[in-house]
């Protein structure tokens, strides 16, 4: 696979495009906030108990709650890389390197391995 000026910038685009459209903490907390109103207003017209609706789904979320041992941290967040996850990133960065000599290697390592990961989450798809 030659990775050609184009195809670089499309990644870079995406990469741009995912950061630009992620919500902040107060966008998160107004959509929670917001579906769990509605959730309420529809339970209302069904004659529920909403307080008793309410008690039972935190009561579920404490059971479901990972312990601190469990919670996810960058580690053990994704699949872990295979040896041959990594010889692709070299790989793809040194099809980058060619390309563009002038470019900083973190940056061509970021590139690569993202492209990695797009590949292995198509794969397990």
């Amino acid at each position: 696979m030659k990775l050609s000026k184009s195809i670089i910038r499309n990644l870079i685009k995406e990469s741009i495009g995912q950061i630009l459209s992620e919500e902040t903490d107060a966008e998160q907390r107004d959509t929670a906030v917001n579906q769990i109103a509605n959730i309420l207003i529809r339970l209302e017209d069904t004659g529920l108990n909403a307080q008793d609706i309410l008690n039972d789904a935190k009561e579920a979320y404490e059971k479901g709650k990972p312990k601190p041992e469990q919670e996810m941290s960058p580690s053990n967040r994704k699949e872990p890389w295979t040896d041959a996850d990594h010889d692709k990133q070299e790989d793809i960065a040194q099809k980058l390197a060619k390309d563009n000599p002038d470019m900083p290697k973190d940056e061509k390592m970021a590139i690569a391995g993202a492209q990695v990961n797009r590949e292995k989450r198509k794969r397990n798809k």
